[in-house]
């Protein structure tokens, strides 16, 4: 059996850890081979007869390079995220997607965490002055008490738990989220959460924090439209998809005072262009896209990636929670779904 990481110079996954993969899938007897492709047509002629396919990034596996792939059995990626995956196309040509879900939903919670404190408390305008000679003592932006702010939450899963948990238990912050797809339980085991429509999540927000997956509903949902409903001192705050923020009506609504602040650990361009006018202010914190990235996380990661397509081949048998195109847990398999 032959498999291919197709994007090993992402950046997410290091080299020792791509090879202890290759060790778990060796003693599985898979033959897992490193690659870098950038295209469809890349992935299409490198991995013909290839059973499995894994993404540390976001590689375009579409229906067009799942149709020219008939022995393809597996799409596997290293995080949680799959907007780059066909899952329609994957379901329809009987090919399996696995990810990872909430592997890293504490560190997500924790940059936020630091986000948000870091814009509250200028601690990051203060530290790049200091290095540039200045000494700005109690200046710039009136920080606020997180203790007496609203936090919204756009998606309330588990990166929203963990971080409900240290706003609402720590400082007593009021939580409210909207997320149309959170089940009945889930509201009675946080009472002290209110759901709220979008508009109200706007309006009611002194920060919002975005946990949610990129799909076409979501894409932009952050728009100039949005950002005039907000509060003129309020700050946005995203660890999951660049998308689903309009990055352009976001840099407008910072320079026109809609609102105050952002913090940004995915952008709609990656790396960000070198001339984003994001970069140029003091009340925005930016991130390479590197919330997954803690000692818990990577351990978890690569321990998943290790067991998920090796223990699949040797007991046919594949936890039901990591298969993200849903909808072939009910089709015919060669696989139980456990």
């Amino acid at each position: 059996m032959r498999a291919i990481v197709v994007d090993k110079d992402y950046g997410s996954v290091s080299a020792e850890e791509l090879e202890r993969v290759q060790n778990a899938y060796k003693q599985a007897g898979i033959t897992l081979e490193l690659a870098h492709f950038t295209s469809e047509d890349e992935i299409i002629n490198g991995c013909r007869g290839c059973s499995a396919i894994l993404g540390t990034g976001n590689p375009p596996i579409t229906r067009k390079v799942m149709e020219a792939l008939p022995e393809l059995q597996f799409i596997q990626r290293f995080g949680a995220g799959v907007n780059s995956i066909d899952l329609d196309a994957a379901t329809e040509l009987g090919k399996i997607v696995l990810f990872l879900p909430g592997f890293c939903a504490k560190e997500l919670a924790d940059l936020a965490t630091a986000m948000i404190m870091g814009l509250v408390r200028n601690t990051a305008y203060y530290d790049r002055k200091i290095r540039e000679g200045e000494w700005p003592k109690c200046s710039y932006l009136m920080p606020g008490d997180v203790r007496e702010m609203t936090l919204g939450l756009f998606g309330f899963g588990a990166a929203g738990h963990h971080l409900h948990d240290i706003f609402h238990g720590g400082f007593g912050t009021r939580i409210i989220a909207f997320d149309p797809y959170v089940s009945d339980a889930v509201k009675r085991q946080y009472p002290d959460v209110e759901f709220v429509s979008f508009d109200e999540l706007l309006e009611q927000s002194d920060i919002i924090s975005i946990h949610s997956v990129l799909t076409p509903e979501t894409t932009h949902i952050f728009n100039k439209e949005a950002f005039k409903k907000m509060k003129k001192t309020a700050m946005i705050i995203n660890t999951s998809r660049g998308p689903i923020i309009d990055q352009k009506a976001l840099a407008t609504a910072l320079l026109t005072g809609e609102i105050l602040y952002a913090g940004l650990d995915t952008m709609e361009e990656e790396p960000i262009a070198k001339d984003d006018p994001l970069l140029k202010m003091d009340n925005v914190i930016l991130n390479p896209h590197s919330g997954s990235y803690g000692a818990g996380s990577k351990k978890t990661q690569i321990n998943m990636v290790c067991s998920l397509i090796p223990q699949a081949v040797l007991t046919h048998n594949i936890p039901a929670r990591c298969v993200a195109n849903r909808k072939i847990l009910n089709e015919k398999t060669e696989f139980t779904f456990i």
